[in-house]
């Protein structure tokens, strides 16, 4: 799963570099050509949907999702843990959801042929589809690390804290 999220993640980056690279070169032509290509707003959109969700599972991973912990560090230890705990759930529950709709909405738009109502008229079916495997594998990530703190908690044979959110050392 690791090398999975990684190159999502890879993946992600490319796509902000190339759109940001895309940008400029828009910008630069109708700056100082008077040409575009009137579509950047659409690829620029499309990126950023896809990247987003393709950098999710990573960020979980690493535990770089943003959390405002005012109350958190001042809780006893074990209930910090079985708050983190609970807030993977939560995020595994929360993406399981939003990955079915949109697989439902991506499925809907290739049934009915869907397009983007713009001047390329692009199908929606694929960058529907590319989202909601960002969200599927946020989900998967979510409920590996469930496991892996619930394998290490049987192991250590003491609630072990779920990866992405370890303790500070000095409270372990």
């Amino acid at each position: 799963m690791d090398a999975v999220v990684r190159a999502m993640a890879y993946v992600a980056g490319a796509l902000f570099l190339l759109v940001s690279f895309y940008v400029a070169a828009d910008a630069i032509g109708r700056t100082f050509f008077h040409a575009s290509s009137a579509v950047t707003d659409e690829f620029g959109g499309y990126a950023l949907a896809v990247g987003g969700m393709f950098a999710l599972a990573y960020t979980l991973r690493v535990g770089s999702h943003v959390r405002i912990d005012i109350l958190l560090p001042y809780l006893p230890l074990t209930l910090q843990i079985v708050l983190n705990y609970v807030a993977m759930a939560g995020m595994a529950l929360f993406s399981a959801m939003l990955a079915v709709y949109t697989w439902r909405l991506a499925l809907e738009s290739l049934a009915t042929d869907a397009r983007a109502m713009s001047f390329l008229r692009t199908p929606l079916f694929p960058m529907q589809a590319l989202v909601a495997l960002g969200l599927t594998v946020l989900c998967l990530e979510a409920l590996v690390i469930l496991a892996v703190g619930a394998v290490e908690s049987l192991r250590t044979r003491r609630l072990a804290p779920p990866e992405g959110f370890r303790a500070p050392p000095e409270m372990l």
